[in-house]
């Protein structure tokens, strides 16, 4: 009852016990000295979100490139090659000029969602799911294709950059134990060049240097 919960028992007899039980109320004036001396207001901490945020993005851009950063540049630029002759001269084959527009459009959004990746490797986890729901439905689509003979295999090489994309979007997005010691080789690298780090800071630390000031 000293810290304000409900004990279940009426507090009338719970006084009426302390009027007549010496150790009782000794235990009740060192309960509440304790939790005076302990329970205290929290103190006002600095709002570092935003640095924490931007600080992680600059961290992200500059990252060290790899091969499957780097591969993944390629491919995207290809799939917007790809992309221009549908978009700009409505173009495709077994396609209307406005169908074959419209497959452009979404063939070069796909393009620009990689070369975010590319420029932004953190945000591979969240174009996985995507990437790999396009390759899968490709993959799909073009083996009954095959089978019914609708299409030849020459022409289905051409979604290869969209399947190649799901396993380079998958090695960024789930790094090796070998890439993620890279990675933090490289963090120390960028932190001993002067780079902005992101480290905890305690309490003894001056308040001011939490917020960046």
């Amino acid at each position: 009852m000293v810290d304000g919960e409900d004990a279940g028992i009426e507090p009338r007899l719970v006084q009426a016990h302390l009027a007549r039980c010496a150790s009782c109320r000794d235990f009740e004036a060192l309960a509440e000295t304790t939790r005076v001396s302990l329970i205290r207001p929290a103190p006002q901490m600095p709002d570092v979100s935003r640095r924490v945020v931007r600080l992680n993005a600059i961290s992200d851009r500059a990252s060290r490139w790899g091969i499957a950063r780097a591969a993944l540049a390629v491919v995207a630029l290809e799939i917007v090659a790809f992309s221009a002759k549908p978009l700009l001269l409505g173009e495709e084959t077994d396609a209307f000029s406005h169908e074959a527009r419209h497959l452009g459009a979404f063939t070069l959004a796909y393009a620009v969602g990689l070369l975010v990746v590319v420029a932004r490797p953190a945000r591979a986890r969240t174009m996985l799911p995507v990437a790999t729901v396009l390759a899968g439905a490709l993959f799909i689509t073009a083996v009954i294709d095959l089978v019914n003979g609708k299409v030849p295999l020459i022409d289905e090489t051409s979604h290869l950059p969209e399947l190649l994309s799901v396993v380079l979007i998958w090695l960024l997005a789930v790094p090796s134990p070998r890439r993620a010691a890279a990675a933090d080789g490289a963090r120390g690298a960028h932190g001993a060049r002067g780079a902005p780090m992101l480290r905890a800071v305690t309490d003894s630390e001056p308040r001011r240097r939490a917020s960046g000031d």
